[in-house]
C-alpha cells in the first residue's frame, strides 16, 4: 500500500481500484492523502459481481466522496433482477443500455453441450477436444474447485500436454506471471476456475470448455464470454453428467 498512497499524492488523471482499497486510501491519514472531489466519472465495472458481494457500503462512501454532479456508469454482461434494484438505490434518473440480449451469451460464440454417462468419460473426451483445437488457437478450461484445477493440470501433463493454472489459492504474483505467459502464449491451455470468469480479456482464446459444469446461469454468460471476443468467432462445450 505505501507504493500506491506514494503515487496518490503525486496525483493522477485516473485512478483504477477495487472499493475496498480506495476506502482505506480515503480514510489513511485523515484524508491527507487523496481525496475525490474533482472527479466527475466514475466507472464501476463488472458492478453485479461487487453489490452482491456486499460491496455497496464501501461504494456508497467513494460515491459520496465525488463531486454532486458526477456521472455513475455500471457495466456487467449480467445483471440480475435483485441486484439491479440495489443499483437504483445508488444512481439517480438511471438509464440502461442493453447490448445483444440481456443476461444470455454472445452471439459470435457457437455453444455446444456434450452429454457423459460417466464422470470418468469427460477426460477422455476432452483430450479428443484437445487434439482437434490444440493448434487453432489457446483453449480455457474451467473446473468449480483449486482441487480439480491442480488435478486436471496433472492428468493432462502425464498425457504430454503443458499447461498452466489459475485460481484463487494462488499469490497475486503467480497470477499475474500466469495470464502474462498465457497471453504470450507461452502456453496454449489455461485450467482456471471461475476466478478467470470475468474480465479476461485474450482475443486469441477459440475455445472455451465448461468441463465442470458452472452451477449458475451468470458463471456460465461471463464464462463463455470469454471467447468470441472483439468480432472474432468463438466456441464453448460444456460437459454435462
Amino acid at each position: 500500500m505505501t507504493g500506491q498512497l506514494s503515487e496518490l499524492k503525486r496525483g493522477g488523471e485516473i485512478v483504477v481500484c477495487t472499493p475496498g482499497r480506495m476506502r482505506d486510501v480515503l480514510a489513511a491519514s485523515n484524508g491527507k492523502i487523496t481525496n475525490l472531489r474533482r472527479v466527475s466519472y466514475v466507472v464501476l465495472d463488472e458492478a453485479d459481481r461487487m453489490l452482491d458481494m456486499g460491496f455497496e457500503p464501501q461504494i456508497k462512501v467513494i460515491l459520496q466522496n465525488c463531486r454532486p454532479d458526477k456521472q455513475t456508469l455500471m457495466f456487467s454482461a449480467t445483471f440480475p433482477r435483485s441486484i439491479e434494484q440495489l443499483a437504483k438505490s445508488i444512481l439517480k434518473t438511471p438509464v440502461e443500455v442493453v447490448v445483444g440480449n440481456r443476461g444470455q451469451a454472445c452471439a459470435s460464440v457457437e455453444q455446444k453441450v456434450v452429454v457423459l454417462e460417466e464422470e470418468d468419460a469427460k477426460l477422455w473426451k476432452l483430450i479428443e477436444l484437445l487434439g482437434e483445437w490444440y493448434e487453432q488457437g489457446s483453449i480455457l478450461i474451467f473446473v468449480e474447485k483449486q482441487l480439480e484445477a491442480d488435478d486436471l493440470f496433472k492428468e493432462l501433463f502425464k498425457i504430454g500436454y503443458k499447461a498452466l493454472v489459475l485460481h484463487g489459492g494462488m499469490d497475486q504474483e503467480d497470477r499475474e506471471f500466469t495470464i502474462q505467459d498465457y497471453k504470450d502464449r507461452v502456453r496454449n491451455i489455461l485450467i482456471a476456475t471461475s476466478v478467470c470468469a470475468r474480465g479476461l480479456d485474450i482475443t486469441h482464446i477459440r475455445l472455451v470448455v465448461n468441463f465442470v459444469c458452472p452451477s449458475h446461469l451468470e458463471d456460465y454468460v461471463h464464462r463463455v464470454g470469454r471467447t468470441g471476443r472483439a468480432g472474432n468467432r468463438g466456441t464453448a462445450v460444456t460437459f454435462i453428467t
